[in-house]
């Protein structure tokens, strides 16, 4: 494997940034970030990023490369009113053209969640919705409320609207709920699911690597399920260029090409990586490609998935 500069990435690459977030903690409430007694969590130390992160500070970060369409996913805004940051998104976007979608939050379980998946679908950047579902024994890496959400029929009736109103769903997971994922995903068949993190390998031993390995593969068999390359950094802080890139390859040759996609996950992944660090690996994970297999991981299924 070739490796590149960690501090330098190429100009030449243009991409569509699948997975990235925006906040203003001046007027917005975020609980993960402005909840300083919070436990330490998977990202470890937040204080680098509980910062305001707009468009320019994200333009900044990115440098030379040409992120063309982005999409924001959820994040971690205000629980109790969901909507309230696709609003602020949207108003964001008129103004500098950054998000170009979003992928907004909803608990699928929630009595209400019909209403709130309407309210946010009158924002016409909306195309899909994130519920993280990280559940693990350890506490620190845990995020859902139970280790079986996908598999509860109260869930799935608020998943089953997805499909109704025409929104894909991101969904975060360790590998050892892929098996709940792909029988989510065969169930119902008609809602593109997006892996975030390209399976968030946190056990980068050679047992936990093949043991998502073997996940992703069967994941990979729902003909609805993609993939993120991003969120690099999370579960394994001191990531390199060759540790890390040969698990994207891998990400790439499980699902193919046209069912992956590129994310920064910025601001979050600059808790481990400059973004020219991030954008490196990522061009570094596709240099052998054909140009259309290049242009596919880079920017096409992310406007085929979100419909950009």
């Amino acid at each position: 494997m070739t490796e590149v500069d960690p501090n330098v990435t190429s100009g030449a690459m243009s991409l569509v940034d699948a997975h990235h977030h925006f906040q203003d903690l001046n007027v917005h409430y975020y609980p993960w970030l402005s909840d300083r007694d919070r436990p330490p969590q998977l990202e470890g130390d937040l204080d680098p990023i509980r910062i305001n992160y707009l468009p320019a500070d994200y333009a900044r970060d990115v440098g030379s490369a040409r992120v063309y369409k982005t999409v924001h996913v959820q994040n971690g805004w205000d629980p109790t009113d969901p909507v309230g940051e696709t609003r602020w998104l949207q108003a964001l976007a008129e103004l500098s053209s950054w998000p170009t979608v979003i992928v907004a939050f909803a608990d699928l379980s929630a009595p209400g969640v019909e209403r709130v998946l309407e309210m946010h679908k009158a924002s016409s950047a909306v195309r899909g919705i994130r519920q993280i579902l990280n559940w693990h024994e350890d506490p620190a890496l845990r995020v859902a409320s139970a280790p079986d959400l996908m598999e509860q029929s109260v869930w799935r009736r608020g998943y089953a609207l997805l499909r109704k109103l025409e929104l894909s769903f991101d969904l975060q997971i360790y590998w050892f709920q892929m098996a709940q994922a792909r029988s989510l995903a065969a169930a119902y068949p008609e809602t593109t699911v997006a892996v975030n993190h390209f399976g968030m390998p946190v056990d980068r031993s050679s047992q936990g690597i093949a043991d998502w390995a073997r996940a992703m593969a069967h994941l990979a068999q729902a003909p609805n399920v993609v993939v993120k390359l991003s969120g690099l950094g999370l579960g394994h802080p001191r990531w390199t260029v060759a540790d890390t890139v040969p698990l994207l390859k891998r990400t790439i040759e499980t699902f193919g090409p046209s069912r992956v996609m590129v994310g920064t996950n910025l601001p979050v992944d600059r808790l481990f990586a400059d973004g020219a660090k991030i954008l490196g690996a990522i061009e570094t994970a596709v240099r052998e490609l054909s140009e259309s297999e290049r242009r596919a991981v880079l920017s096409g299924t992310a406007e085929r998935v979100y419909r950009i």
